[in-house]
């Protein structure tokens, strides 16, 4: 073998693993979204105090992103079917970094918002075709393996996202912005490791895998996406104000019992392939969904941090079995060439999530409290695990 020969052979072996660690690297920046800029809102207000409702479009710098993803994530979806994942994927990495870092330069609110806007758009264009390209460059077998690692990615990203997030706000409020041309390395790294690549029309589960995003299979795993993030969001839109009732945290204290969240969904992503291995979706998506009961309402009857803190890590176990679970069984649910118009929807489904949760829990709130919230929470958890279940031991008894 000549030397040539030999370099070309070691680059070969070592393109699925740059391969894969490139689409991980693409997952993180999807958490790091909005968590990244938190701790700056203070010192944005203060800067911005002399413009017009500063009040309003400072918080509106933070969810802005969340509406435009929910908005254009689905017709990013068929953008990649028609044009190239990949494609998608490069353009979505380019709007993520001027975006994200035009904070760094920008000083109105009203321009800061229109880059918070074309964030959204390369969010959404990340989220869509991330997963799909995962599943497209390795066999179905392995799918619960590097689902699971992007899980684990992302819950990996969280905990730097809100560490780096905060360290940069000590420095100046628009520090934070800088974490986003994290992204200008990982576009350069998609650029030179990840190909178009078709993938194989075959379901490890033995799922009728269909070439439209609209089945009422499909319908249905929108719905328990929708479920699972209005139960969740719970944390991040009510735990800082429950958290301060129960034990009088303080942000930091917050911000680590969050970032507890973030651990265990990393741990979580490391093993999902042996939980994979063992239990099919419908199991993984009843445990994910008791653990959610289960973690919430420990949070909403808890007497002390401690107690506290062990529901947020029961509700991480939900976190972390929640992006591979769900995106996992919508894979093996489509043809691979209508994987991306699938994941736009869920990427949009989830969103809408995040928008619903604090609305729908806002009544709550006004009753009966933030821990009482987490308790009716907790019970959505319940009734979603406890119908699964029943459907599931349905489907076992009519076989």
């Amino acid at each position: 073998m000549t030397k040539t020969t030999e370099v070309r052979a070691a680059r070969v072996r070592r393109t699925p693993t740059a391969l894969l660690a490139t689409l991980l690297g693409v997952s993180t920046m999807t958490i790091m979204a909005s968590a990244t800029i938190t701790p700056a809102l203070p010192g944005m207000q203060r800067h911005f105090a002399g413009e017009p409702h500063a009040d309003v479009l400072v918080r509106l710098v933070l969810t802005l992103p969340g509406l435009a993803i929910m908005l254009v994530a689905p017709l990013l979806g068929y953008l990649g079917t028609r044009v190239g994942r990949v494609r998608v994927l490069v353009a979505g990495l380019g709007f993520y970094v001027v975006g994200g870092g035009s904070g760094l330069l920008l000083d109105s609110l009203p321009a800061l918002l229109a880059g918070r806007a074309l964030l959204g758009v390369g969010i959404a264009a990340i989220m869509t075709t991330a997963t799909a390209l995962l599943a497209d460059h390795h066999p179905p077998a392995e799918h619960g393996r590097v689902l699971g690692l992007q899980g684990a990615a992302m819950g990996f990203g969280g905990v730097v996202a809100m560490f780096l997030g905060g360290a940069l706000a000590e420095l100046d409020w628009r520090g934070p912005f800088a974490v986003y041309l994290l992204a200008l390395p990982v576009l350069l790294l998609v650029l030179r490791f990840v190909p178009e690549a078709p993938a194989p029309r075959t379901d490890p589960d033995g799922e009728s895998a269909t070439g439209t995003p609209w089945t009422p299979r499909l319908l249905g795993l929108y719905g328990l996406t929708l479920l699972s993030i209005v139960a969740f969001y719970v944390i991040p839109t009510q735990g800082p104000f429950w958290l301060a009732e129960v034990g009088d945290a303080s942000p930091v204290v917050t911000g680590a019992m969050i970032a507890g969240v973030n651990l265990v969904m990393t741990i979580v992503g490391l093993n999902f392939g042996r939980l994979r291995a063992r239990w099919d979706f419908r199991s993984l998506a009843i445990v994910l969904f008791a653990a959610y009961a289960a973690g919430l309402v420990l949070i909403g009857t808890a007497g002390s941090l401690w107690t506290a803190t062990i529901g947020m890590l029961i509700t991480g176990i939900g976190v972390g079995l929640s992006n591979p679970t769900l995106n996992g069984w919508v894979v093996a649910s489509v043809d691979p060439g209508a994987r991306t118009r699938a994941l736009g929807l869920v990427t949009s489904v989830l969103f809408l999530g995040q928008f619903a949760s604090p609305l729908l829990a806002q009544p709550i709130v006004a009753a009966s409290g933030p821990g009482t919230t987490f308790v009716f929470a907790g019970a959505l958890g319940a009734a979603v695990a406890a119908t699964l279940a029943i459907v599931h031991l349905s489907a076992r008894a009519r076989r």
